[in-house]
């Protein structure tokens, strides 16, 4: 399984059987993110929050020994925000997975309508387990985020585990755990990629646009729209080249 191999076919996000899905699907996620951008729900400016950390980390002896205790400024506002934040990346993530099914779909010989009813029906299942796995991924994140290096690629196929095979929750966990066995590695580095070409082409070319400018928003869009659909593509790549067509092993010349 050659890592640059499953990496440039996850770049290839137009090719499926019917284009047009991956391209609607493309503009799909361009409009939602112009749209939060643009028209965001709550308060993003954290201003008095930084300005809060800023002073505590340049006195933090005497907040430890001051008769009360100044707590952060946080607005209902910038709560809101924060929510809302988050219910785009789960909306990001269901488009991922539902293009990783149409392609598994495609491999797998079935229509695209049959592909798109199988994710509706599983969906509850879906939202159940990235609800359940939200908590312990932010709780990793803020005190162990090098644990995130092996939780997230043990449980890189379990969304198409539920899709696909009609897998449980817990069900899906463990098959993940065990199909990808000898690849977390592989999945770990092409995600890890995958994501350093993102900000990278982001930072480079944003640089040059005035700060949340129209041009500037539309063409982080652009590269949010493809990061989306590169990685739903990878988690099938994976799937396809883990469980539904592995590769024989490597037999002995010497036996």
């Amino acid at each position: 399984m050659l890592f640059a191999g499953i990496l440039i076919d996850s770049l290839m996000i137009d090719r499926l059987k019917k284009k047009w899905v991956a391209r609607s699907l493309f503009l799909l996620v361009i409009a939602i993110s112009v749209c939060s951008n643009l028209w965001p729900l709550g308060d993003p400016d954290f201003s008095k929050l930084i300005s809060w950390m800023e002073e505590y980390r340049n006195n933090t002896s005497s907040f430890l020994t001051a008769d009360t205790i100044v707590l952060p400024v946080i607005t209902k506002g910038n709560l809101v925000f924060v929510i809302f934040s988050i219910a785009i990346l789960f909306v990001y993530l269901f488009i991922a997975v539902l293009y990783s099914r149409i392609f598994i779909g495609d491999k797998s010989e079935q229509t695209l309508s049959s592909s798109i009813l199988s994710y509706l029906k599983r969906l509850p299942g879906l939202i159940v387990f990235f609800l359940l796995l939200f908590i312990p991924a932010l709780f990793l994140a803020g005190i162990a985020p090098v644990v995130l290096i092996i939780f997230v690629p043990a449980l890189f196929l379990s969304p198409l585990l539920i899709l696909f095979e009609k897998k449980n929750t817990l069900d899906a966990v463990t098959y993940s755990y065990r199909y990808t066995k000898g690849a977390k590695f592989s999945i770990f580095w092409d995600l890890l990629t995958l994501y350093f070409m993102y900000q990278a082409a982001t930072i480079l070319l944003l640089s040059f646009m005035p700060e949340k400018s129209s041009a500037g928003i539309l063409l982080d869009s652009f590269f949010t729209a493809y990061f989306v659909l590169a990685s739903g593509r990878l988690s099938g790549v994976f799937y396809d080249r883990l469980c539904l067509h592995p590769l024989p092993p490597v037999s002995n010349p010497m036996n």
